[in-house]
């Protein structure tokens, strides 16, 4: 049987140019699947899939944003793919819990993440290594101030704090919380812990003056680390390349600090974006099969090369490896060592 699949995606030129070659290469594979494909940028996609579901014209496999899911999903618009899970048509035998609880909503999965990105720091290992200090796997909140301290004295190079919203959140999720419901059930906690701490660490005389953070983004690419004011950063993971390339020299990943005494991982996994199968579509199991094939295999991985984000297939992140270059390949590796440890996205 003949078969035609609606395909609507937003991205740059990159990304229509790379998601044309895999869907081209995926009906070569399948002769009777014919994927019609559409793509626009990001700032006309909602709108433009707001009134395909309106007149129900929605095509069969759509990409979907996180802060979208729940509407979309509420409405009727997108199909559930746990049958698809369960009779093993997409694979996620490989895949995180913590990945595919994101694309879920009331219980029900709607979305299947296409990649992956997590809260890091980054430092500078030759500051720390002029500084005599050797830095663990992971450091506590308060070795975290000791060693800046040390680094400071001995190389005057900054320690920045991570102290912005996704930082307060973390530190709810330490405590096995959801900071929106403490702050709507008035209980503060989490944040009175994160206020103390953030004045803890900047009543330290390693801190980042407060003063500077107006030239600087700490929190993201145009960042003090750049001109070795700091020795850390604290940036998401898919910023990593783009701090690389700014700083002009070798930065290396590590996992955010966390309290001694933290009772819940605080680190997720964030979906960059994800596919859903259309609630109208009248070949679902085709579209799930082709979200099966863009998920799990290397060829399609290989032309796409992480531009969506890590693969979620930790294997296929694997057999990509050496296609790409030492800065991603240190995302790779820092995005499997979160997916071992991650709890839920909130």
């Amino acid at each position: 049987e003949k078969i035609t699949l609606g395909l609507y995606w937003w991205g740059n030129q990159l990304r229509n140019d790379q998601t044309k070659q895999v869907a081209d290469l995926y009906m070569k594979m399948h002769p009777n699947i014919e994927i019609k494909m559409e793509f626009v940028d990001f700032n006309n996609y909602w709108d433009k899939l707001s009134a395909m579901a309106t007149s129900g014209n929605v095509p069969d496999v759509i990409q979907m944003g996180y802060p979208y899911i729940a509407q979309y999903a509420n409405n009727g618009v997108l199909a559930e793919l746990d049958p698809y899970f369960e009779d093993g048509t997409i694979d996620i035998s490989n895949i995180p819990d913590s990945i595919l609880e994101s694309g879920r909503v009331d219980g029900k999965c709607y979305a299947l993440s296409l990649g992956s990105n997590a809260p890091c720091m980054v430092y500078d290992p030759e500051i720390v290594k002029q500084a005599g200090v050797t830095l663990p796997d992971r450091l506590t909140t308060e070795e975290f101030r000791e060693i800046g301290i040390k680094i400071y004295e001995e190389t005057g190079a900054y320690t920045a704090s991570q102290d912005d919203n996704t930082k307060l959140s973390m530190k709810a999720r330490e405590r096995d919380s959801f900071i929106y419901d403490e702050i709507r059930n008035n209980d503060p906690s989490s944040t009175l812990e994160f206020f103390q701490m953030v004045k803890w660490l900047q009543d330290s005389p390693a801190a980042f003056p407060n003063e500077l953070r107006t030239d600087y983004d700490t929190a993201g690419v145009e960042n003090p680390i750049n001109v070795g004011l700091t020795w850390n950063a604290n940036i998401f993971s898919n910023q990593f390349i783009a701090l690389c390339d700014s700083a002009g020299r070798h930065l290396e990943l590590m996992l955010n600090p966390i309290d001694e005494d933290a009772v819940s991982e605080s680190l997720f996994l964030k979906p960059a974006m994800f596919f859903s199968i259309a609630e109208t579509s009248p070949h679902k199991k085709e579209a799930a099969e082709f979200i099966d094939w863009f998920t799990n295999s290397v060829e399609a991985n290989e032309i796409m090369l992480a531009e969506r984000g890590i693969p979620i297939n930790p294997e296929v992140a694997e057999a990509i490896k050496p296609l790409v270059s030492e800065e991603t390949i240190q995302v790779f590796d820092y995005i499997e060592k979160v997916g071992e440890v991650a709890t839920a996205i909130d």
